[in-house]
C-alpha cells in the first residue's frame, strides 16, 4: 500500500480536543490505541442518516467538481452516477437538499470568491469565465445576488458589509463578510501581511504525489463535532473489518467547503484511509483520492483551536506572497503524530498547487 511521506499512526483523542477549523477534526481521528476494541458505533441517528450518503450521489459530486468550468447537462452527471436522470434527481435533491443547479451554482461562486480573495493578480474576468460564465458583468450580477456584495468587494474586504441581502443568506441562511476570508488584509497592515507570508514560507515544503487511493465515509451532518466522532468510529471499524487497516490508522480527512463560506449544513467531510486501487469498496464507503500532483505542505503545530486561522493565514498571506495558488480549494489533512496533548496537535496540511496565472 502505498504510504505517503511522514505518515505516521493517529490515536483517539479526547472530546475536548475536537475545535478549530472544520477540517482540523482530523487532528482528533478515532484512529485505535493498541489493545484497544472498537466497535461499530450503535447510533441509531447515525444509522438513519446513512442512506442519504450514497456512494452514487458522491461519485456525481466528484464528477461536478472536476468540470466546473465546463458546461453541466443533468444527464450527464446522472450517467456519471449510473442513474437514470429522472431518479438521479430525486436522489440528488434527497441527499443535498437542493437541485443539481443549485449546488453547481453554489460551488461555482463559492470557488469564484475563494480566487477573487486568494488570487489577487488573477483578473476577474478570467475567473468569470473559468466559473461557467460568458462575462464579466454576467459574473459581478450573479456573485452580487448570491452573496450580497460584488466580486470587487471581496478583494477590497476592510469595513465592507454586504449592502444587499444575498441568496447565501435568505436561502441557506449564510451570513457572509468578505473581511472573513483574510487572516491579515494588505491594504491595512502590510508588515504584518509580510510577517505572515514569511512565517509560513519557513514551514513548507513541497511533495510530488503520484497519488493516493482511500476509503471514505462522509460525515452525514458536515463537521458537526459528535457526527464526526461516530463517523470515524464507523469507517475504522468497517475499514478494519474489510482489512485495510489494523490497530494502526494512517488517517487522511478532507473538507470540502469553506465555513466562512458555506452554511453548517451544507459543508461536507470525508473520513479517509488509504486503500489499494480498485478496493471493492461496500456502502456506505466510497472511493476517493488524493490526486495526483504537486503539493505545499504545511506543519502545523499549536492550538488546535488555532488550525482555522492558520488556514485563512495560509490562504491569504503564504498564497499571495508566493509564484504559486491552490488548484482547488479542497485542502488535505493528515494527522502525522500522537493525539494532541494539553490542547495542541501536530499534524500535515497538504494543498494542491499550480504555478500563479
Amino acid at each position: 500500500m502505498c504510504k505517503p511521506r511522514g505518515a505516521a499512526r493517529a490515536r483517539r483523542p479526547r472530546k475536548d480536543q475536537l475545535r478549530g477549523y472544520p477540517g482540523a477534526q482530523i487532528s482528533a481521528l478515532f484512529g485505535a490505541r493498541p489493545h484497544v476494541q472498537l466497535e461499530v458505533p450503535q447510533c441509531a441517528a447515525y444509522a438513519a442518516r446513512v442512506p442519504r450518503l450514497r456512494p452514487e450521489v458522491e461519485r456525481s459530486l466528484a464528477f461536478i467538481a472536476e468540470r466546473l468550468e465546463q458546461p453541466l447537462a443533468v444527464v450527464d452527471v446522472a450517467r456519471a452516477a449510473g442513474m437514470s436522470e429522472f431518479h438521479f434527481q430525486r436522489v440528488f435533491h434527497d441527499a443535498l437538499s437542493e437541485s443539481v443547479g443549485q449546488f453547481v451554482t453554489r460551488k461555482r461562486l463559492e470557488t469564484a470568491a475563494l480566487r477573487l480573495a486568494y488570487e489577487p493578480d488573477t483578473p476577474i474576468t478570467n475567473i468569470a469565465l473559468s466559473s461557467g460564465y460568458s462575462s464579466s458583468s454576467n459574473f459581478s450580477k450573479a456573485f452580487s445576488a448570491f452573496f450580497g456584495c460584488s466580486p470587487k468587494d471581496v478583494r477590497s474586504p476592510a469595513g465592507k458589509v454586504p449592502a444587499a441581502v444575498g441568496k447565501v443568506m435568505a436561502r441557506y441562511g449564510k451570513r457572509f463578510r468578505p473581511e472573513d476570508l483574510y487572516s491579515v488584509a494588505e491594504e491595512e497592515d502590510e508588515q504584518a501581511w509580510r510577517t505572515e507570508a514569511s512565517r509560513w514560507q519557513a514551514r513548507v515544503r513541497f511533495d510530488h504525489s503520484p497519488g493516493l487511493d482511500f476509503a471514505c465515509l462522509s460525515s452525514p451532518e458536515g463537521y458537526d463535532l459528535t457526527v464526526l466522532e461516530q463517523t470515524w468510529g464507523e469507517l475504522i471499524a468497517r475499514a478494519r473489518q474489510l482489512g485495510l487497516c489494523q490497530d494502526e490508522v494512517d488517517a487522511w480527512g478532507m473538507a470540502l467547503e469553506s465555513p466562512n463560506l458555506s452554511a453548517p449544513d451544507r459543508c461536507r467531510y470525508h473520513a479517509c484511509v488509504p486503500c489499494s486501487p480498485g478496493a471493492r469498496l461496500p456502502a456506505p464507503l466510497f472511493p476517493g483520492r488524493l490526486k495526483p500532483g504537486r503539493y505545499a505542505v504545511f506543519r502545523y503545530a499549536g492550538p488546535v483551536a488555532g488550525v482555522s486561522a492558520a488556514y485563512r493565514s495560509i490562504y491569504s498571506c503564504w498564497f499571495r506572497a508566493s509564484s504559486v495558488a491552490p488548484e482547488d480549494f479542497e485542502p488535505l489533512e493528515h494527522y502525522v503524530t500522537d493525539e494532541p496533548q494539553d490542547g495542541l496537535t501536530d499534524m500535515e496540511i497538504w494543498f494542491r498547487v499550480r504555478p500563479r496565472e
